[in-house]
């Protein structure tokens, strides 16, 4: 079967308006040749797909089928057409960064938002440790940039105070061993030095099983059963219970998260986009503490 985009997008107007005249109102055609396109798309299909009444027409059962369907190919060739007369030149490259942490458990939602608020805009994301990311952002690397630790140096807006807490596998005992196997992230990672750190500090005997570059790879350490480690509270998944100092580990103190743009006030649209960070991390994300906890200094 061959039917023409013109046609069913007649076809979808007759249905949305319930009329041949109507439907060529808006379509500036003769209700002659809005009748007569879908007569032929009637013909081509081979079943009625609506039914004429004196008040206007209605859909058959097989004529609202076709018409959901229809939708959808008009839509589509709607958003290939606007792709098309999109100029590359016209679209803007925003560079933003963050920790592995956040980028797996808070971003999801937050680039669902700016692709539908900013179509134009194409977003580069840069994961690394926080400590990696303040120094590229001092060299003029990224025009956003989220993570903790920031240098004191660096013009930043502190986002959310957040507690870093120990955890292990939901039916795990490891944290009952007199030597306490961890998994950590690799050297360089400053959350890496404020654990052992703190298991230093209270006397507490550790062995290091288990070291990895990503969130994902340390969640599934932690998974397994054989080990502990400590997460940012808002990225702790439900797969993982939290540990404390009923079960014999040192408290830990809580992570400053900065928000840095060095562009927010010179670029429009780096300036909405953080703005757009602000909000949905304030008000989506309740994990977070504001204040009153015992902040890591930056």
């Amino acid at each position: 079967m061959k039917w023409s985009l013109d046609q069913l997008r007649t076809f979808i107007y007759v249905a949305d308006t319930g009329g041949f005249s109507r439907a060529g109102e808006r379509l500036f055609l003769a209700q002659s040749t809005v009748s007569w396109q879908v007569q032929q798309l009637e013909r081509q299909v081979g079943s009625p797909l609506l039914q004429r009444n004196p008040n206007g027409v209605t859909l058959t059962e097989k004529g609202m089928a076709f018409y959901l369907r229809a939708q959808k190919v008009v839509t589509a060739n709607n958003e290939a057409e606007l792709w098309l007369t999109q100029k590359t030149v016209d679209r803007q490259i925003i560079r933003f960064a963050t920790t592995d942490c956040y980028a797996s458990c808070l971003l999801p939602g937050l680039l669902e938002h700016w692709k539908c608020q900013f179509p134009n805009v194409q977003v580069t994301l840069d994961c690394s440790f926080s400590t990696g990311i303040w120094e590229r952002y001092r060299k003029g690397e990224f025009d956003i940039a989220m993570a903790q630790h920031c240098p004191s140096d660096i013009n930043a807006e502190p986002l959310r105070v957040e507690p870093l807490e120990w955890v292990c596998a939901l039916k795990s005992l490891a944290w009952q061993q007199t030597t306490v196997p961890v998994a950590l992230f690799e050297h360089g990672c400053p959350d890496r030095e404020v654990m052992l750190g703190a298991l230093k500090g209270a006397g507490r005997e550790y062995r290091v099983e288990y070291e990895t570059y990503s969130y994902g790879g340390l969640v599934a350490a932690v998974e397994s059963g054989a080990v502990v480690s400590a997460l940012p509270r808002s990225t702790i998944p439900s797969t993982l219970k939290r540990l404390g100092s009923q079960h014999g580990l040192p408290r830990l103190p809580s992570l400053n998260v900065n928000l840095a743009s060095p562009n927010k006030s010179s670029n429009a649209i780096c300036g909405q986009l953080y703005e757009a960070v602000m909000r949905h991390l304030i008000v989506g994300s309740p994990n977070f503490a504001i204040g009153g906890e015992e902040a890591v200094p930056s």
